[in-house]
C-alpha cells in the first residue's frame, strides 16, 4: 500500500513529504502552502531550495489553524437577557446625508 511519506533509509529518520503530498493529505493549494512557507507564517524545512515537512510540522500547521469554541462569559448573558426581549429590534437612527460627501455650489468656498 503506497504511503504519502517516503521511506526512510535509516529506521530512525524522521518521515517527511514535500508540498504536493501536504497539499494533498490537508487538501489545500500548492500555491496556499508556498505562500505561507515563503512568509515563514508555517513550520517546515527548506532542504535544496525545496519545503519539505515533518509529522511533527504538518500537526503544529493543523493546530495553528485550529478554532474552539468561544463561551460567552455569564455578564454577557444576562445583559443579552436584559437588553430586548425576544422578536423585537431597536430601530435604526437617522444619521442624515453625509456632509463630506455633499457638494458645494460653483463659486461658494
Amino acid at each position: 500500500m503506497p504511503s504519502d511519506y517516503a521511506e526512510p533509509k535509516e529506521p530512525n529518520a524522521p518521515q517527511v513529504v514535500d508540498k504536493y503530498q501536504l497539499a494533498n493529505l490537508l487538501s489545500l493549494k500548492v500555491s496556499w502552502i508556498e505562500e505561507r512557507c515563503r512568509r515563514r507564517l508555517i513550520p517546515h524545512l527548506l532542504i535544496a531550495g525545496q519545503y519539505r515537512f515533518t509529522q511533527a510540522h504538518i500537526t503544529e500547521i493543523i493546530s495553528m489553524h485550529e478554532r474552539r469554541p468561544v463561551a460567552e462569559p455569564a455578564a454577557a448573558q444576562q445583559r443579552h437577557a436584559q437588553q430586548s426581549p425576544p422578536g423585537l429590534v431597536a430601530p435604526l437612527r437617522n444619521r442624515g446625508l453625509p456632509t463630506h460627501r455633499l457638494r458645494r455650489p460653483n463659486g461658494a468656498s
